[in-house]
């Protein structure tokens, strides 16, 4: 179980790496709508999963992950800059799909239920 420090750790890292897409990164692959949906630090804070997602097509996805890979050193240095603990984690990058198909799903319901009111 992740302490209070943690926690907060893991949300400021979350806020960081966020307003360093919003305020560009010089990659074009990073231009894309990225969000970051968590991060989870590791219980020895050494390492950091950071889970986003990305709206667009495949190969912008998997575009946007090899932007944030390759970006992972300077986001780790801005990252020790701004921030005032004793280890920076490594951050890995995941991809997550599931923002993507629950909008896709709430899209299928709507034209559903839009259907069906038309048919009455």
């Amino acid at each position: 179980m992740l302490n209070i420090n943690q926690r907060r750790i893991e949300e400021l890292i979350k806020i960081k790496i966020s307003m360093l897409l919003i305020k560009g990164l010089k990659d074009p692959r990073l231009d894309n709508f990225i969000t970051i949906l968590g991060v989870k630090l590791a219980t020895d804070g050494r390492s950091a999963r950071v889970i986003f997602s990305v709206i667009g097509s495949e190969e912008q996805k998997k575009e946007a992950l090899e932007g944030l890979r390759s970006a992972r050193g300077y986001i780790q240095m801005r990252l020790a800059k701004e921030m005032k603990i004793k280890y920076i984690p490594h951050l890995i990058f995941e991809l997550d799909d599931k923002t993507e198909e629950s909008v896709n799903l709430v899209e299928k319901i709507n034209r559903l239920s839009e259907q069906g009111r038309n048919s009455e």
